[in-house]
């Protein structure tokens, strides 16, 4: 049974990035409240911080994913939700890996299509055992275009 998690570098990156954006938020809130000094950039400021710290925790916890793959089957469950899909081999309608060079290596994505709209990504920098998740789709999975 291969089982791809998050891996614990990305988390706890994102972990520091967010409670850096929110301290810095209420940072921001407490000084608009307290002093009148940039009182419109401050203004403009808070919100702006806000919003993207909001988008970056719903990336955060839209990621995150324990997928299992073995005995013909997919098992995606995630802990945030505690919602479980459960999607066999032959049900899966295709899958797509799309490799992207950079500076660093190569960024690799595996995009699962297992309904109609359902896409379940995949990435080798942002999850653990990718490469065994690819050779499991390239040696179970007939159908490849999606």
């Amino acid at each position: 049974m291969i089982v791809s998690k998050p891996k614990t570098n990305t988390l706890t990156a994102l972990t520091i990035f967010l409670i850096l954006i929110f301290g810095s938020f209420f940072v921001l809130l407490d000084s608009l409240l307290s002093s009148e000094s940039y009182f419109i950039v401050k203004l403009i400021l808070a919100p702006v911080v806000l919003v993207i710290g909001l988008v970056v925790l719903g990336k955060l916890l839209g990621a995150i994913k324990i997928v299992k793959l073995g005995d013909n089957k997919l098992q995606i469950f995630y802990p945030i939700s505690r919602l479980k899909v459960e999607v066999k081999v032959p049900d899966i309608l295709g899958y797509r890996e799309e490799v992207i060079a950079t500076k660093n290596g190569e960024f690799r994505e595996v995009k699962i299509l297992y309904t109609k709209k359902k896409i379940l990504k995949l990435s080798n920098r942002e999850n653990t055992e990718y490469d065994a998740v690819v050779r499991y789709l390239k040696k179970k999975v007939k159908v490849k275009k999606v």
